[in-house]
């Protein structure tokens, strides 16, 4: 089986799984991208239009937990992408060009080549596909109206893959609240203090363990539990 061939199966599957799980969309579309034009790296960016930015959320050499990366829409050949709705080709030396913006937790940004693919749905940008090499490489026409292509294809999953990620983080952010907000309430009545100053606990005890203050709330609740269950 041709890379093409290999490419338009899992371009199939992708848009055929309607579960739009988020990391796995994402390392199946990397497998896709990287099939198709073979790069040192791939760098997969989210764009939030009311805040105006784009966020790292998929790296081929970090898959697993990709940097934390944010850009403004004004910043970098990502970013002019992105608000260009407009293809980049840079064969060598992107780091000379004029757009070019450093980022200084990415390896990436010492490489040589760069081609950067906007996704966009109903004329508008939902995320931007970065292609990147340590010398100089020359991507064939052919390989980037292909990836075009494939952003095209791939837009409408995209786009609801994100949607349900941010419903799931807002969930989420829901039960963290509920959490401590009752971790909140047993500091108060335990330990006789007032509200802000239970909140403060929280928050100082989050940043001395350098965790979150969910996690802080799950082993104040978990304590009395325990304690609850021994008195």
């Amino acid at each position: 089986m041709t890379p093409l061939a290999h490419s338009i199966n899992l371009l199939a599957e992708l848009i055929a799984d309607d579960s739009h799980d988020w990391e796995s969309f994402l390392k199946r579309l990397m497998t896709i991208i990287l099939t198709l034009a073979p790069s040192d790296a791939c760098l997969i960016y989210v764009y939030n239009k009311d805040l105006q930015v784009l966020t790292l959320v998929a790296s081929a050499r970090n898959p697993d937990k990709p940097p934390h990366v944010t850009l403004r829409a004004t910043e970098g050949i990502t970013g002019w992408a992105a608000t260009h709705q407009q293809i980049v080709v840079i064969n060598e030396k992107a780091y000379a060009d004029p757009r070019f913006k450093t980022v200084s937790s990415l390896e990436e940004d010492t490489y040589e080549s760069f081609l950067s693919i906007p996704i966009t749905i109903k004329q508008e940008v939902i995320g931007v596909i970065n292609l990147q090499n340590r010398r100089r490489v020359v991507y064939t026409e052919e390989q980037i109206a292909t990836l075009e292509a494939m952003c095209k294809i791939i837009s409408s999953g995209f786009a609801a893959t994100v949607a349900k990620r941010k419903i799931k983080s807002l969930e989420q952010t829901l039960e963290d609240r509920k959490i401590i907000e009752k971790a909140k309430g047993i500091l108060m009545e335990t330990k006789h203090i007032s509200e802000k100053e239970a909140f403060g606990f929280l928050r100082s005890e989050a940043m001395r363990k350098r965790v979150s203050m969910r996690a802080i709330a799950d082993a104040v609740l978990l304590i009395m539990d325990t304690s609850d269950g021994h008195a």
